[in-house]
């Protein structure tokens, strides 16, 4: 078990090391990084992916093929130069970066309600919600394998293959449930294992911890529930916190508002974190970006992403200004360093110094922590 890496840094510092600007007028509305966590995609509204060197911020590769704005982007779990992507456009995409033409893989999903995909199964397969439906492909073969058109009865905002179980796949919709499925059954009420109710329209959802059995749910209205989904506890619930929005430090009387960017694992504490920012007209409570750590009663702050000391910025780089709009999406990398992305176009690179408070957070790529022992086929698809 590879020991965490702590950041040293005091109460709220997380400062602003590099950004990019992917376009212009453009929303970035996911961040993601692979197996290895050597490169970076980022999906856009302009209808492109941009790989980027997570130690430079430079662009490596754009990948150009959908026809409308991607919603979702998801790495191979073991081949770092392999991702999917699905758009509104209403085809999922297998993409090899390797490959003179990368675009390899096109599945149609038959709607625009194509928010969600990922590979699982091995790196054999593709789950894409469509609509209320979650279509499975086989990736090598470029054929649908079924449709699970039961299950939920509203639209999928997302589904993940476990990390560690991959044959088992997680579906979160606007129906409240977040079920689990068993992709070995060819049969539908086989296939489905479990169901947690959610209570809210499940907008997204992270598996963290060590063998990630703990599953964090974001509702629609930045409601977020804690719940174990290991063998022993799959379906109790945590904990809960359901104020985000009416937070104090996210929220005034002229209508700002607290929402969710992503959840975290911290391997000090072994407990679940919360990166949260605040919608305002506000420029300066726009660029609020706080980590809270999830516990009870109420969740406390340990950090906010902010902007180096202005001698230091002037010395490193004196455009540094952070997000300007609203945060879409986060990740993090070894050596804990987080980016995030957001509806102003920029990729944002962050990491903590300082000797206060230690926070040491999990890769979110599970596999990134084992990069050295990765392997990789030979030839492209």
């Amino acid at each position: 078990h590879d020991r965490p890496c702590i950041l040293k840094m005091s109460l709220g510092t997380f400062e602003l090391r590099h950004q990019v600007l992917v376009g212009e007028d453009v929303y970035v509305t996911r961040v993601d990084c692979n197996c290895s966590a050597s490169q970076l995609a980022s999906a856009t509204s302009e209808n492109s992916i941009a790989i980027f060197d997570p130690a430079t911020m430079g662009v490596v590769q754009r990948l150009e093929g959908h026809g409308d704005g991607i919603e979702d982007i998801s790495w191979f779990q073991s081949h770092p130069s392999c991702l999917s992507s699905c758009s509104r456009d209403g085809f999922a995409r297998v993409w090899d970066l390797r490959a003179e033409d990368p675009a390899v893989r096109a599945f149609e999903l038959r709607t625009d309600e194509a928010y969600t995909c990922s590979v699982g199964r091995g790196d054999n397969a593709l789950a894409c919600g469509a609509a209320e439906k979650v279509h499975l492909f086989d990736i090598a073969a470029g054929k649908r394998l079924t449709i699970y058109k039961e299950t939920h009865t509203d639209t999928v905002n997302h589904v993940r293959f476990h990390p560690v179980d991959t044959t088992k796949l997680m579906t979160g919709s606007v129906d409240s449930l977040v079920a689990l499925l068993n992709t070995n059954e060819a049969k539908e009420d086989q296939a489905l294992l479990a169901i947690i109710p959610n209570e809210e329209c499940v907008e997204s959802f992270e598996c963290v911890g060590p063998n990630r059995d703990i599953l964090c749910s974001v509702s629609t209205t930045d409601q977020v529930r804690i719940w174990g989904i290991g063998q022993h506890d799959f379906g109790s619930r945590k904990a809960e916190f359901l104020g985000m929005r009416q937070h104090p430090l996210l929220s005034d009387s002229e209508g700002a508002h607290g929402y969710v960017v992503s959840t975290f694992y911290d391997e000090i504490s072994s407990q679940v974190f919360l990166l949260a920012g605040c919608n305002s007209e506000d420029e300066a409570m726009r660029q609020r970006l706080l980590l809270f750590r999830v516990g009870l009663p109420e969740p406390e702050v340990v950090a906010s992403l902010s902007l180096p000391k202005l001698e230091d910025q002037h010395e490193a780089n004196p455009l540094l200004s952070g997000h300007t709009g609203m945060v879409r999406s986060a990740v993090s990398l070894p050596g804990g360093v987080v980016f995030t992305s957001g509806e102003d176009g920029l990729i944002c690179c962050w990491s903590g110094q300082h000797e206060e408070a230690s926070i040491g957070l999990e890769p979110s790529n599970y596999a990134a922590r084992k990069q050295g022992r990765l392997t990789e086929r030979s030839t492209p698809y």
